[in-house]
């Protein structure tokens, strides 16, 4: 008689697309302050392509911010990832305010804060743990 392998319910398939936003979320973020180095070292077209990334870079995190509540809410996952994600949409949306406004000794720090949080993000994304339900 064959018998089927039970499969584990969790939040697997949400993590993959959790995961998957989160990576690309990372590259856009990770791409700003490379972008800001290319104009202040004289490159004065990088400040369009900073700014165009800029939004990219905003919606990307809303994605990622969905992706975080379907995993929570649908998946059964964790609850941090939906407080990680809204608290880093909510510093880029400052973040955007304040270059506008050329704020650089607020929107320097930011961004430095930002990436951090993003990179520290997706690293616990991809923990093991991360497929446990809740």
């Amino acid at each position: 008689m064959i018998t089927e392998a039970r499969v584990e319910a969790g939040p697997r398939r949400t993590l993959t697309v959790l995961r998957s936003a989160a990576v690309l979320h990372t590259l856009a973020v990770l791409a700003q302050p490379l972008l800001a180095g290319v104009y202040l070292g004289g490159e004065v077209d990088a400040l369009g392509m900073h700014e165009l990334n800029a939004h990219v870079t905003s919606g990307l995190g809303a994605i990622q911010l969905f992706c975080a509540i379907a995993f929570t809410w649908r998946g059964r996952g964790a609850r941090w990832p939906v407080w990680t994600a809204l608290a880093i949409v909510m510093a880029e949306q400052a973040q955007v305010g304040l270059g506008y406004q050329g704020m650089l000794a607020f929107h320097v720090p930011l961004g430095v804060m930002i990436v951090s949080t993003q990179l520290l993000s997706v690293v616990w994304l991809f923990r093991s743990v991360m497929e446990r339900p809740r």
